[in-house]
């Protein structure tokens, strides 16, 4: 099966959008036609995009989604810190990427142009990419 890492950007479309696309991703996650991981930095920022009166309501639904939740650990920080000091990702994009490299993964679906710089590592994709790969 596949490994996708999932940027926050979609992991909050999931959670919030009624676009046909985002109920295709959650079917595909669903039926593990893909899996799809996020960093414990996507959980956090997710707390803090859906504000604090929306997000316990939306917390159960995301945690109920078939994903993996990677914790961070000292190999996934000091990669981190290497992705930040030398492509000059943001911080939090950088532990997002770093997650996937510590976990194999070849693709990450994001439309964040910060994943550019990277793409020799893991490379971004968009939606209709990954819905195509799940067939």
């Amino acid at each position: 099966m596949i490994k996708i890492l999932i940027d926050t950007m979609h992991i909050y479309g999931l959670l919030t959008s009624k676009d046909d696309s985002y109920i295709k991703l959650s079917q595909a996650l669903d039926d593990e036609k893909i899996t799809g991981v996020i960093s414990v930095t996507t959980l956090a920022e997710m707390l803090i995009f859906l504000g604090k009166d929306g997000y316990k309501n939306k917390l159960n639904e995301l945690l109920s989604l078939n994903l993996e939740i990677i914790d961070a650990n000292q190999t996934i920080a000091i990669r981190a810190g290497e992705i930040h000091m030398i492509y000059k990702l943001p911080l939090g994009d950088s532990l997002i990427a770093a997650t996937g490299m510590n976990e194999n993964i070849k693709h990450v679906l994001t439309d964040d142009g910060h994943f550019d710089a990277i793409e020799k590592i893991i490379k971004p994709i968009n939606i209709k990419t990954v819905l195509k790969m799940c067939g």
